[in-house]
């Protein structure tokens, strides 16, 4: 396999440890110490472009919780490459709750997962990746700021080596829908990748979208890329897996009903 491909796994594979719901929701590759809420489902897809040549890659990431503190993904993504040709990747995950993460308070948790490479080249046996991440997430100010800090490993199946692999982000509320999120990445072996952006809820708990701006140092051709996402929210709001803009916009709508309710009392009195 040529370097630019041996790039393209272990880049793949250092995402999949973090990104999968992982996804500490879009647009994080670091994830978080939440989960979608028992008999809830999620499904978060994006689309990422290079902006300095031509790569666009495509991910799909469905997950359910169908009973207690886990959360199962079935996904994958696929690349289309100038260079590289058109590759994918099959991904399955569980994530467990270790302690919730509540306002003003800790939380952690554990996922376990594997990701297979479907390579360019269609002569190269497909293989299994497995992957495990330590994640803590630190809630301040009533949730309107949020650090998650994470650190794993991962098999890297083009070189035969366990990877260590590590995250820091932080998300901050601007407003009770609109966050602003930044964050730093990246596995042994390579160069850490950075990103920031914006997440919005559309509809709260429903509907959030979101966009990014990210850029991996030291690399020929310079790897800087754009990323749009969206992530739907079905059956259960969410509770332990509440993002911190949820958290907010509950608690800033029962101070505003609690306001009108005074106000209406003070009137009437």
């Amino acid at each position: 396999m040529k370097s630019k491909s041996r790039y393209a796994v272990a880049a793949a594979l250092a995402a999949c440890v973090h990104a999968i719901p992982s996804y500490a929701a879009r647009p994080f590759v670091t994830d978080d110490a939440r989960i979608v809420d028992a008999g809830g489902c999620q499904i978060e897809t994006f689309v990422k472009r290079q902006r300095h040549f031509s790569e666009n890659e495509f991910w799909f990431v469905p997950g359910c919780s169908p009973a207690g503190p886990v959360e199962l993904t079935l996904g994958g993504t696929r690349t289309d490459s100038a260079a590289e040709g058109t590759s994918s990747s099959v991904l399955a995950q569980a994530k467990t709750l270790v302690r919730e993460l509540r306002p003003d308070d800790y939380g952690l948790a554990i996922t376990l997962g594997a990701a297979r490479l479907n390579p360019v080249d269609s002569s190269r046996r497909e293989r299994w990746s497995p992957y495990l991440n330590l994640i803590a997430s630190l809630s301040l100010m009533n949730d309107r700021t949020v650090i998650h800090a994470n650190i794993g490993a991962l098999r890297d199946p083009a070189t035969g080596r366990t990877r260590q692999s590590w995250g820091l982000g932080a998300e901050f509320a601007v407003t009770p829908r609109v966050y602003v999120i930044a964050e730093a990445y990246g596995q042994e072996g390579d160069r850490p990748s950075g990103q920031f952006g914006l997440r919005v809820w559309v509809v709260p708990n429903r509907l959030q979208i979101d966009g990014a701006l990210g850029a991996q140092a030291g690399q020929s051709p310079a790897r800087a890329w754009t990323s749009f996402g969206a992530r739907i929210l079905f059956q259960s709001a969410l509770r332990s897996s509440t993002p911190a803009s949820s958290v907010f916009t509950t608690a800033t709508l029962r101070r505003e009903r609690r306001s009108s309710l005074r106000a209406g009392c003070a009137r009437a009195a």
